[in-house]
């Protein structure tokens, strides 16, 4: 499908693997300028790379997402670079699974930061070019650990859930100034994430026993969870905003 989105300009976080990094992928293959954002600056400049290769235009940008201060500097570099931001998909994470009585205030404070304080700073960043403009759209990565009973991360889920509860209070705040805001809970997907560096057998039984509780009988990838974004960012949405969108084959039906 053509999204009707070329030429516009994004930025990505977590773009240098797994959802962002297809998210991101995704983007500049179909003309979109992209700023990757990444913890890690190699993987962000790998992901550029590749973008370019393919004749796209991206910019490798490294951050900790839970600084708001590099955050500020990252989206005025993104914008005198590549353009105004009509698109902002916030994904950069990461999960652990720690019994309650064991998460540390470190633990919960980071958890919190990266997530739910990160996807803050990247909205309150890019919004005001984008109400100046009345165009833009925001997707946000929550979990279906934000609705699901999923035990030992606890630290998480709330993050998660924050997160549900940030896309719907901003979507009401913008939507007189035609921004959409809309979120995406995925169940597992098939991520270097996800697979936490299991291989072999051991792998091959963390995926049977975790299926069984999905109804399509398998995990999600990387690639459909971007396509599901594409939409949300594209023209042919032009009515959907507060959603979160459950992605997880099933597992969790509203």
């Amino acid at each position: 499908m053509q999204w009707d989105i070329e030429g516009r300009s994004a930025i990505v976080t977590g773009a240098g693997s797994g959802i962002g990094r297809a998210v991101a992928l995704r983007l500049g293959q179909y003309g979109v300028a992209v700023g990757i954002v990444d913890l890690d600056a190699s993987r962000a400049e790998a992901t550029s790379q590749e973008i370019q290769k393919l004749g796209g235009k991206a910019l490798a940008l490294a951050a900790d997402v839970a600084d708001s201060a590099r955050v500020a500097e990252v989206v005025a570099h993104a914008r005198e670079t590549l353009g105004s931001i009509d698109y902002l998909v916030n994904i950069g994470g990461f999960h652990q699974r720690i019994p309650i009585q064991e998460i540390t205030d470190s633990h919960w404070h980071r958890m919190l930061d990266v997530h739910l304080s990160g996807t803050f700073y990247f909205c309150r960043a890019v919004l005001p070019g984008m109400i100046t403009r009345r165009f833009g759209r925001i997707v946000n990565m929550s979990s279906l650990h934000a609705f699901g009973k999923v035990p030992f991360a606890a630290h998480y889920s709330a993050a998660k859930a924050g997160i549900a509860g940030l896309t719907k209070a901003l979507a009401v705040e913008v939507a007189p100034h035609s921004i959409l805001v809309n979120a995406v809970a995925p169940g597992p997907i098939d991520t270097p994430l996800w697979r936490d560096g299991l291989t072999g057998s051991a792998l091959d039984a963390r995926i049977a026993k975790r299926i069984q509780a999905i109804p399509l009988g398998r995990l999600g990838q990387a690639d459909e969870v971007a396509e599901t974004i594409l939409f949300l960012l594209s023209r042919a949405n032009s009515h959907i905003t507060g959603q979160v969108i459950g992605f997880n084959g099933g597992e969790l039906m509203a």
